[in-house]
């Protein structure tokens, strides 16, 4: 008796996008909210303070890959000291569980970092998937910071321009005030 399978695509197809223009906006937001909080704090901080978008494939444990968190990678003195996500999320699908690859990777570079994540869209209400898939990672709580820790803050409608850089701005400054090398 002969069976027959058929490939079972995995994954996102070839040519569709898993982003909407939410998400992008988030995304994009977030990218130019880092590179004005950096410009402003790099005149405090000078060299001391360092900005990267991305972990090059040697800094990532095991050099197996990838990690480009939105808001980038926050360095004082050389050694990680914050992160920043973005994440929108629906009703449903499993976006917000990729969340855990970077913030493994992140951790086991630097176990007390700052790892901030935004998150919008209809998963990001009070029951929603998000604050449920991040719960095991947030047992602190939610829309607040917590240095040297996650902070998980949550918006349905998405984030002002302002409250992200407020966000990112209080984050880092905090970080190196309390900075141990």
């Amino acid at each position: 008796m002969s069976e027959s399978y058929t490939k079972r695509q995995i994954g996102i197809p070839k040519g569709v996008c898993a982003t909407d223009e939410y998400a992008r906006q988030l995304d994009e937001g977030c990218k130019k909210c880092s590179l004005i909080v950096f410009g402003v704090l790099s005149r405090r901080y000078g060299e001391e303070l360092t900005f990267k978008k991305k972990l090059d494939r040697g800094e990532i444990p095991g050099g197996v890959g990838a990690c480009q968190p939105d808001g980038g990678l926050w360095y004082f003195r050389g050694k990680l000291i914050a992160v920043f996500e973005a994440k929108k999320q629906g009703n449903g699908g499993n976006a917000i569980e990729r969340w855990f690859k970077n913030n493994f990777i992140c951790r086991l570079i630097a176990p007390e970092v700052s790892y901030v994540t935004f998150g919008i869209g209809p998963g990001a209400c009070e029951n929603g998937v998000i604050p449920k898939c991040l719960a095991v990672a947030h047992l602190n709580g939610i829309n607040q910071l917590f240095p040297k820790a996650n902070s998980l803050f949550l918006s349905e409608e998405g984030f002002t321009t302002e409250a992200i850089q407020d966000i990112m701005m209080k984050t880092v400054v905090n970080a190196v005030e309390n900075f141990e090398s």
